[in-house]
C-alpha cells in the first residue's frame, strides 16, 4: 500500500491504493475511523468519484470504520481490460476482492447511483459478507421509463448524444449534471468539483462511464429475475427532487425487496451524500443501529 501525496486539500479524503489480491489491479481508496468498529464502505456514483464522500465519511467516521473506494477507471483505480468488463456483476466481484484483500469479513455498504446494483448483488450473492445495505437513487431493474434522457441516452449503443455528452465533460454536459442532479443550485466545494473535473477529462474515465451504462442492462436483467431472494436487509435513501431518476422507482425497489425500507430526503436531488450529508448520516445511523 502506498499514500497518494497528491491530495491535500481540506476538503479532500486522504487517499491510499492498494494492489487486489485477485484482480492484480490497483484500487485507490479512502479509510477514516477505528478499525475495531463495524466497517462502512461507501461506493460513489457518476459523474464522481471516491471525494464525493467528503462530508459523510468523516461524519460516520465518527463512529464506525469507513472506507471509500474508487471504481476501476475511476479517480485513482485503474481502469478495467475491456469494454466488456465494465458491468455490475464484475463491479460487485471487485469489492469482494477488495473486502478479501484488506481482511474485510464482513460490512455495512452505502452505495449511490451505479453502485446500488453492485452492492445489492453482492447482498445476494454472498449475504454472509454484508450485513446492511443502504442504496440511493440508482436504477436497478431496466426501467428507462424512470430514467432521464440523458441516462437513457448513456445505454444506447451507439448514441451519438450519449458520447457526445460523455466527451463534452466536464464543459457543458458538467454543469447540466451539477444545476439538474443538485437541489436548488447546491454547491459542492470547489476541491470535490475540481477532482470530479479532472477525471472527467481523463479517457479511462470516459471509457468506464459509457462502457458500464451500455452494460447496465445485463445485471439490471438478471437481478430483477432474481431480486425477491434478497434477505439481506436493505434502506433505500431517494432525493425528494431527483431529476434524474423518478422517485416512482424508489417505491417499486421496496415492494419488490423483501426486507427493505424507504427513507425519502427532502430538499434533495440526485446527489444525497453531497445535498444532505446530515440527513444522510442520521438516517444510516438509524438504519444500522436498528434491532441491535
Amino acid at each position: 500500500m502506498k499514500t497518494d501525496n497528491l491530495i491535500k486539500a481540506n476538503q479532500l479524503l486522504v487517499t491510499k491504493t492498494v494492489t487486489l489480491k485477485k484482480n492484480n489491479s490497483l484500487i485507490r481508496y479512502a479509510e477514516l475511523g477505528n478499525k475495531s468498529k463495524p466497517t462502512i464502505i461507501l461506493l460513489h456514483g457518476v459523474p464522481e468519484n471516491l471525494h464525493a464522500w467528503y462530508a459523510v465519511a468523516p461524519m460516520l467516521s465518527n463512529n464506525y470504520h469507513v472506507i471509500a473506494i474508487d471504481w476501476p477507471g475511476f479517480g485513482g483505480s485503474d481502469p478495467l481490460d475491456s469494454f466488456e468488463a465494465y458491468n455490475s456483476q464484475n463491479f460487485a466481484d471487485l469489492v469482494i476482492d477488495f473486502m478479501d484483500t484488506m481482511k474485510i469479513k464482513q460490512t455495512i455498504i452505502l452505495a449511490s447511483d451505479i453502485a446500488l446494483l453492485p452492492a445489492l448483488l453482492i447482498g445476494l450473492e454472498q449475504p454472509e459478507l454484508v450485513s446492511k445495505l443502504i442504496v440511493m437513487d440508482g436504477i436497478p431493474f431496466p426501467r428507462k421509463q424512470y430514467a432521464s434522457w440523458e441516462l437513457n441516452s448513456f445505454t444506447r449503443k451507439d448514441s451519438i448524444i450519449g458520447k457526445a455528452l460523455v466527451r463534452w465533460f466536464p464543459g457543458i454536459a458538467a454543469q447540466t449534471t451539477y444545476i439538474k442532479g443538485f437541489y436548488r443550485d447546491h454547491s459542492i466545494p470547489k476541491e470535490v468539483r475540481n477532482e470530479f473535473s479532472i477525471d472527467g477529462k481523463s479517457e479511462h474515465t470516459q471509457n468506464a462511464f459509457l462502457s458500464y451504462f451500455q452494460n447496465f442492462h445485463i445485471g439490471q436483467t438478471y437481478f430483477e429475475q432474481v431480486a425477491h431472494n434478497l434477505q439481506t436487509p436493505v434502506l433505500v435513501v431517494w432525493g425528494k427532487y431527483d431529476r434524474f431518476i423518478n422517485i416512482k422507482l424508489a417505491h417499486e425497489i421496496i415492494e419488490i425487496l423483501p426486507n427493505a425500507e424507504l427513507e425519502i430526503i427532502d430538499k434533495s436531488g440526485h446527489y444525497v451524500h453531497m445535498d444532505k450529508p446530515d440527513a444522510l448520516v442520521k438516517a444510516v445511523t438509524r438504519f444500522i443501529e436498528l434491532d441491535e
